[in-house]
């Protein structure tokens, strides 16, 4: 699912600037405040984060930045996240920019992905369409390359 947050810009695009980058820190603090222990104790609540809708543990929320979302946000977001105590800052946004490959910058495609995956499974003497395996896919299931991606693993292997 989407998320998306609606503002109006102000007249000079210092204005603009400033008011995106604030909607952002906003909006991150808001859901911290949802999911993290340390802001449900601060309200007297309990000290946990409320379970997910499966009851496996402390939700966990992933991000991928869109449109107008900058570097200095993502860092932002990742750094918020370890100051209020989420469990695992890293994984709460994507695209980091001191980490990983921009897949937009260098052209990954889902495509591209699933032609490697198959030659590296065959590399390691598995028949990827015979034999079981099991892939985890770094991104969340709607971002490009991953959302894509499943769609291109269930055409291939069923």
């Amino acid at each position: 699912s989407k998320g998306v947050c609606l503002v109006t810009p102000g007249s000079s695009s210092k204005e603009r600037a400033e008011l995106l980058h604030g909607s952002v820190k906003a909006t991150i603090d808001g859901m911290l405040d949802l999911i993290s222990p340390g802001a449900l104790a601060r309200l007297g609540e309990a000290a946990e984060a409320p379970a997910d809708r499966v009851g496996r543990g402390p939700e966990q929320i992933y991000l991928g930045p869109d449109e107008n979302i900058t570097p200095d946000d993502i860092d932002w977001v990742v750094h918020r996240a370890a100051e209020r105590g989420y469990a695992r800052p890293a994984a709460f946004m994507s695209s980091k920019p001191a980490e990983g490959i921009n897949h937009k910058e260098f052209g990954v495609t889902s495509e591209g992905v699933a032609v490697f995956l198959d030659v590296a499974l065959n590399a390691l003497g598995l028949s990827p369409r015979t034999e079981p395996w099991s892939v985890k896919l770094t991104g969340g299931p709607d971002g490009d390359v991953a959302g894509n991606m499943l769609q291109i693993l269930h055409r291939e292997y069923g």
